[in-house]
């Protein structure tokens, strides 16, 4: 073998060993079918969902990061001949950047991948520089999260930890060691655009947060955030004001409250609130909760919405949580029971039941039923 050969060889394999040392790769698999019953109509039926996620990273430089995350997940059942249009629904991205494709689209069968992350990080002393699709997150509440302009979601999308990004520029002036201000440029796949303006700081023990910025090219917004404690219990909250544009409408105001204290025996409660000026008080269809596109404007279904829920380590592998909603001013509310085994350090297997009443405006009361087990393993 020609010392050139030696050479190129010994550079390649150099190299190629640098490049894996700093790509990191996480990811997890996961199966999960469910059943689902309409009480209105008294129809069950079955879907299927095997979801894979591939987180990867990479590190340029000491200041230089860029980062990639796909979401993969091929969904089979009933749901899909059952609703017209619902390959079109899961393949919408709301970003402006379309980053989600249907690879397989049939009858009964859908094949979906999105990228739902994809930015650069650039730090230079105090200042730091991200582009791209990412997770902004400005909330301080764990259920409801009124200050969360970029990135509202539903409480009740429990396969995806991660939350959807957005398509934005972010930069971020550390002040100090617990203050930071913060600027954020979001843009969506209708072309509106979201700016914002962040000051994050410490006083009297809390954590503290003031807002301001125009939401989606039509509203003013303006709000602040808390987070800290009142002797052992957790003690956070958030208030956004928004003030449309258009002549006659009247500002909305959105606020939530929340407290969780864990026992000396591990027993961990949530308490939660939440109050929406432009919603009605009787509670509306769940299902624009669950299947539609969330908004500061629509945190709920219901002007006053109510939050509890207890959790319980039974054994160090298996755990339980019940979860439950009441929406006070009507008839409405959701219960929620939750277990999990740890099969091993990476492979979890999980139920999940959920239970909706609700009372439209327009209709009867109805009732929804939804039963998850999932087997999920991280790599």
């Amino acid at each position: 073998m020609s010392l050139r050969k030696i050479l190129t060889i010994v550079l390649f394999t150099t190299g190629f060993t640098s490049l894996m040392a700093q790509l990191q790769t996480k990811g997890y698999v996961g199966l999960m079918p469910s059943h689902y019953y309409y009480q209105q109509t008294h129809e069950g039926y079955w879907d299927n969902l095997l979801h894979n996620r591939i987180n990867l990273s990479y590190d340029f430089s000491r200041t230089f990061t860029g980062v990639l995350q796909v979401r993969t997940r091929l969904l089979w059942g009933e749901t899909i001949s059952r609703i017209p249009g619902y390959a079109t629904l899961l393949n919408t991205d709301n970003g402006w950047a379309d980053l989600s494709v249907n690879l397989v689209s049939g009858s009964s069968a859908i094949l979906n991948t999105t990228i739902d992350r994809l930015w650069f990080d650039v730090t230079q002393g105090p200042l730091q520089f991200r582009i791209g699709r990412q997770r902004i997150n400005w909330g301080q509440s764990m259920v409801w999260n009124p200050n969360d302009l970029f990135n509202a979601y539903s409480f009740f999308d429990f396969d995806y930890p991660e939350r959807p990004g957005i398509d934005g520029l972010r930069v971020q002036y550390y002040t100090g060691t617990t203050s930071l201000s913060e600027g954020v440029f979001k843009i969506d796949r209708l072309n509106r655009k979201t700016m914002a303006l962040r000051h994050r700081f410490n006083a009297g023990g809390y954590d503290w947060q003031l807002m301001a910025g125009r939401l989606n090219d039509s509203d003013w917004v303006g709000g602040m955030g808390w987070s800290g404690h009142l002797k052992n219990a957790g003690f956070y909250g958030e208030v956004t004001n928004i003030f449309p544009d258009e002549e006659g409408v009247q500002s909305i105001l959105v606020t939530s409250m929340g407290a969780d204290y864990t026992f000396p025996n591990s027993l961990s409660v949530r308490m939660e609130v939440l109050y929406s000026s432009n919603l009605p008080v009787k509670t509306g269809d769940f299902s624009q909760l669950i299947t539609g596109e969330a908004s500061v404007k629509n945190l709920s279904v219901a002007r006053y919405s109510c939050f509890a829920s207890v959790q319980y380590p039974f054994t160090p592998l298996f755990s339980g949580s019940l979860s439950g909603m009441l929406f006070p001013g009507s008839f409405g509310w959701y219960l929620g029971p939750t277990l999990e085994y740890s099969l091993k350090n990476n492979l979890f297997l999980s139920f999940y039941g959920n239970l909706f009443r609700s009372n439209p405006l327009n209709s009867g009361p109805s009732s929804y039923m939804q039963e998850t087990l999932r087997l999920k393993w991280h790599f």
